[in-house]
């Protein structure tokens, strides 16, 4: 038990300096799409405010989606929309404005009448054009679908910098990369605060893995817990901020909760088996966790005080790193098939089992959309740690990242504060 214990830390730990691993989606598509007509804007010829055309950002968003299906058309042809199914159709205008900002018009129209379903008129800095696209495409979804999309959020992962693993934040497409820590030591296992202002992650700069916060517009960073020698694994809870964090006591890893803004902790689980990779469930009651108390790393499940522990997975002799479903009905989790690691979901009672990748490399670090519509994963099947995006049925496999090594990616919370940054800009209609 005890070599065990030590081998499930030394998995963990070892992750920063091993890499992700599998792929090829093998999903069988059990989500429909909507269909969505989609023109070219209008543009000055001369002018380009982004590298990518607007009508291509559009495009990438709702494919990504996981809920429409482009049909595009160089101009309106309602002929095409309606054999294709498009009962909608977007385009919109791109204006030079005065000084360096910028005029982006988007319009949502019905194909058949014509009608003006939803417009925006944003008045932006060029390098806000891309932000005012996602959010337009969130209000669409929303419109549509009477759902919040996910087209305003953002990635957290790990890039090996200069030979250094370090924290990177994006847009959930992967563009817009931006640095968060320049340490001379391995930063990994990034997690968004609620407030999607902070990363929560474990730094190496003390000589063992302890936690740190880092704020995204501030860079101020303080220790967490520093009570505790080694902690790693953190997950915050959606609706209250605790942290639930995985620290070495005696011989054996245990989930410990903690106030991250005060420090106070406590253990949630005891016994000589070791607890890792805890995760919250979407209303944050209970908590997934991996474990060898059965002999080999499988997932678990018990109430936010440690009550009710049970076994989910039992198919499989290596199972890790679950994930809660936003709407609490599935958990994704990662599992050893003949070496090679691949991505699944499956019922919170383990049945229902979905291979969601095979054939591809390795497959890890599983993290569900805020929609619960799409799970981003990093694989090696490039022949390099890349980071991707699949639907939740694992079809629509996409490359977000084209270089370096890119790992261990968390999603983070739907995200108002930024969506109304774009929002003040945005003129009404």
């Amino acid at each position: 038990m005890k070599l065990f214990a030590f081998a499930l830390f030394v998995a963990c730990t070892s992750s920063f300096a091993l890499v992700d691993t599998i792929s090829v989606d093998v999903g069988i598509a059990v989500s429909n799409t909507m269909p969505i007509g989609l023109v070219p804007f209008d543009q000055e010829a001369d002018f380009e405010a982004i590298s990518s055309k607007p009508d291509q950002v559009l495009k990438r968003d709702f494919e990504l989606s996981g809920r429409f299906s482009v049909v595009e058309s160089p101009t309106f042809k309602m002929v095409t929309f309606v054999r294709a199914g498009a009962k909608f159709y977007v385009t919109g205008k791109l204006q030079k404005a005065e000084g360096s900002k910028v005029k982006l018009s988007c319009y949502l129209y019905a194909t058949q009448t014509k009608d003006l379903i939803l417009g925006e008129a944003y008045k932006v800095a060029q390098k806000d054009v891309r932000a005012a696209l996602h959010d337009f495409v969130d209000k669409v979804v929303k419109q549509l679908w009477g759902e919040f999309g996910i087209a305003s959020t953002e990635l957290a992962w790990v890039s090996k910098v200069d030979g250094v693993k370090q924290i990177v934040v994006a847009d959930y497409d992967g563009y817009n990369r931006r640095q968060l820590t320049h340490d001379t030591t391995i930063s990994m296992m990034p997690t968004w605060t609620k407030d999607n202002n902070s990363i929560i992650y474990v730094s190496f700069r003390n000589g063992k893995a302890q936690l740190f916060e880092r704020e995204l517009y501030t860079s101020k960073e303080r220790r967490l817990f520093p009570d505790k020698s080694q902690t790693f694994s953190p997950a915050v809870n959606p609706k209250t901020g605790e942290v639930l964090f995985a620290a070495i006591h005696g011989n054996t890893t245990t989930v410990y909760l903690g106030d991250p803004k005060t420090g106070a902790n406590h253990k949630v689980m005891y016994g000589r088996a070791s607890q890792v990779s805890p995760s919250w469930s979407p209303f944050g009651t209970e908590i997934l966790y991996t474990s060898d108390r059965g002999g080999s790393p499988q997932i678990f499940v018990m109430g936010r005080d440690g009550s009710d522990a049970r076994r989910v997975t039992f198919m499989g002799n290596y199972n890790e790193r679950a994930s809660w479903s936003p709407q609490g009905d599935r958990i994704v989790y990662t599992s050893m098939d003949g070496g090679k690691m691949n991505i699944y979901t499956c019922a919170i009672d383990g049945s229902d089992i979905v291979q969601l990748t095979s054939n591809a490399g390795n497959n890890e670090h599983p993290t569900w959309s805020p929609d619960g519509m799409l799970i981003a994963f990093s694989s090696d099947r490039s022949g390099s740690h890349q980071i991707y995006i699949m639907r939740k049925d694992g079809t629509n496999v996409t490359r977000i990242t084209n270089s370096g090594d890119n790992t261990a990616p968390t999603w983070s919370w739907y995200s108002p504060e930024r969506q109304k940054q774009i929002s003040i800009q945005n003129e009404g209609w």
